[in-house]
């Protein structure tokens, strides 16, 4: 039974055809891991979903157990007196709003900026009118002052009084006593006709007269602070107008434009609303009892009876603590939705408040469900990315190494060839010589002086040639040994050229030497040496076929000699200087003319420079010919350099 090998060209055509198999079974396999990867995802979303539903019926009737708790006790604490109620026990971060007619108490005590109905003004006792006809008709301001004066040891006239005596200081330019006046009326209680208390007035009146004076002994900022912390912590029951009125002059005096704080903004409208709403439902007649879930998904439950209202505020997170679900529920999450808010992207189950009387809908989500499955994901994705990097980068080393070894395989055999015509062409010569000679048919001696001579030259050819072989195969393995030496290297140059000019003549070409007047001297063997310029000298003149000359060049500057081979010949492409000095291998131009060699030139002449401590540059420009250059240290440069 015969073996057949694939020959290289089979190898060639089939590797494409593997490598498309490789990456469909490659896309294969991603496919159906992806699909796999689907049918997980789906099985576990529905797995999550079915225990999301389990966990969202359980919270929906804790929530609607808890409301009811709330509502009973808040009826309880409605029915208790203000005071009892205060001290009944809360859930905890509620407060207890009681609202009555004209009154607010808040448990624990919160902040509140405005009511919606401050106490009333005590009516002003008719003991001013004295005074008003001393400032307003004669105004005469300081018997207006002693008329004032008395009046101040009255406890219903005295914050009248005061406001009066300090408005009648400063048009007087008293500031300080005004001051004096200004500070009494901050300990007063009582409310003027306009509904604001008088200590409020005086506290602003105060800041501003500050402000004025521009006295750095009087802290104008440090009493506008005063006054801003003041209405901050709700020191006064207030109308709202009244507060945002003295709000703005506070931003006004610090020259800002900050806004209340939030909280307690949104604390005070929420109470003053409710209070709207309940006044509303006395004057129609109608009950006002009921649940409502805010906008920032706090709770108020309120119970309302003609005479008070009784609501309880849970913040924002009341939720959270009320509900209690089981403990292998800790990655679930929930919230409160309004009846438009739309709900989150992750998995969820949505649950209807309208059973608890709230509206809107709660949100239960799933943290880790979605964490798994995107870990999940990304690991198999992560694998799949891997074993598909794996397979490809596989498939191309196996591509590119076949790929090269079929290279390889052609340069050797290129070079077989090449080395074959080299040798058939010096042995056909010397066999018909030799044949004439041995059967002497060249009886004149000049003939035969001539035969002799082609036969010496003919035979050192081979003899460079096999030398050349034997000595690439050393370079090869590493088993050639140099003769490192210091050496003229211009002196070996002209050597060469003087030697190889003989050869050159014969095929019409002429070889120009120039080199500097000095001798460098640089360590080499000389053979090898004199081997690389000759392999140069002879591409140049091989691969110049209508430029007939070839220069020589050499230079010494910064520590180094520089040999140049330059001709004007074909030159060799780009892409092919970058490999021209691997072993066997030729530029395309020269195969295409029909240009004998070995391949092997190139690459012996790098290794020789290279052994030498030296390096070769290619400078090439295609159908303008290309330049050699050997560089190489000078002997002594190290140690004069140390």
């Amino acid at each position: 039974m015969r073996l057949q090998t694939l020959s290289p060209l089979a190898v060639r055509r089939s590797l494409p055809l593997f490598l498309a198999i490789v990456v469909c079974l490659a896309i294969w396999q991603v496919w159906l891991t992806w699909r796999l990867m689907e049918q997980d995802r789906n099985l576990a979303v529905q797995r999550s979903h079915e225990r999301l539903e389990q966990i969202a019926d359980l919270g929906v009737a804790q929530l609607g157990a808890l409301l009811g708790d709330w509502d009973l006790n808040l009826r309880d604490l409605n029915a208790l007196p203000p005071s009892a109620a205060q001290k009944a026990q809360l859930p905890p971060n509620e407060t207890l709003v009681i609202l009555e007619h004209h009154s607010v108490a808040t448990d624990p005590g919160r902040s509140l900026l405005f009511v919606p109905e401050p106490p009333s003004a005590s009516p002003l006792p008719d003991v001013f009118e004295a005074a008003g006809k001393f400032e307003f008709r004669d105004q005469n301001y300081e018997r207006a002052l002693e008329a004032l004066q008395p009046l101040t040891q009255k406890p219903a006239a005295r914050a009248e009084a005061l406001l009066r005596i300090a408005r009648l200081e400063r048009r007087l330019n008293h500031p300080d006593a005004a001051l004096v006046a200004y500070d009494r009326m901050l300990q007063e209680t009582a409310v003027s006709n306009d509904g604001v208390p008088y200590a409020l007035l005086a506290a602003g009146a105060r800041c501003e007269l500050l402000a004025s004076l521009h006295d750095p002994l009087h802290s104008a900022a440090e009493a506008t602070e005063r006054l801003r912390a003041a209405l901050v912590e709700g020191r006064w029951p207030l109308h709202r107008e009244t507060f945002e009125y003295y709000w703005a002059e506070v931003n006004r005096l610090r020259h800002t434009s900050d806004d209340p704080p939030k909280d307690a903004q949104d604390f005070s409208l929420l109470v003053s609303r409710l209070y709207e709403q309940w006044q509303q439902a006395l004057r129609t007649g109608s009950s006002f009892n009921g649940r409502e879930a805010q906008a920032d998904a706090s709770l108020l439950i309120w119970h309302a009876t003609p005479s008070r209202l009784t609501a309880l505020y849970a913040p924002t997170g009341w939720l959270g603590a009320g509900l209690k679900l089981p403990a292998n529920a800790d990655d679930i999450r929930w919230r409160l939705l309004a009846p438009s808010s739309p709900a989150g992207t992750e998995p969820h189950v949505l649950r209807s408040l309208a059973e608890a009387q709230l509206a809107g809908r709660l949100e239960f989500s799933s943290v880790s469900a979605v964490s798994d499955a995107g870990l999940n994901r990304a690991l198999r994705l992560a694998g799949v990315g891997l074993m598909l990097v794996l397979v490809l980068a596989g498939a191309y080393a196996l591509y590119r190494g076949v790929s090269r070894e079929l290279r390889v395989a052609q340069l050797q055999s290129d070079f077989v060839s090449a080395v074959s015509h080299e040798f058939r062409s010096p042995l056909t010569s010397l066999s018909g010589i030799s044949e004439l000679l041995a059967n002497g048919r060249l009886a004149d001696e000049s003939r035969k002086s001539q035969a002799y001579a082609y036969l010496q030259r003919e035979t050192g050819r081979l003899k460079r040639l096999v030398e050349d072989l034997l000595d690439f195969g050393r370079m090869e393995s590493g088993r050639k040994q140099y003769q490192i030496e210091p050496h003229d290297v211009f002196g070996v140059v002209r050597a060469v050229v003087a030697d190889f000019r003989e050869e050159a003549l014969a095929g019409g070409f002429g070889v120009e030497l120039n080199l500097d007047s000095n001798a460098p001297t640089v360590k080499a063997d000389e053979q090898e040496l004199r081997r690389a310029i000759r392999n140069l000298l002879e591409n140049a003149v091989k691969y110049s076929p209508e430029c007939r000359t070839v220069w020589v060049e050499g230079r010494v500057n910064h520590r180094q000699v520089a040999i140049s081979v330059r001709d004007r010949g074909m030159g060799i492409e780009p892409r092919e200087q970058r490999v021209v000095f691997q072993k066997f291998v030729r530029g395309a131009a020269a195969k295409k003319a029909g240009i004998k060699g070995t391949g092997i030139g190139l690459s012996m002449v790098r290794q020789i420079v290279d052994a030498c401590g030296g390096e070769i540059r290619l400078e090439s420009v295609p159908g303008e010919g290309s330049t050699f250059t050997l560089f190489f240290p000078l002997a002594g440069a190290g140690e004069t350099r140390k």
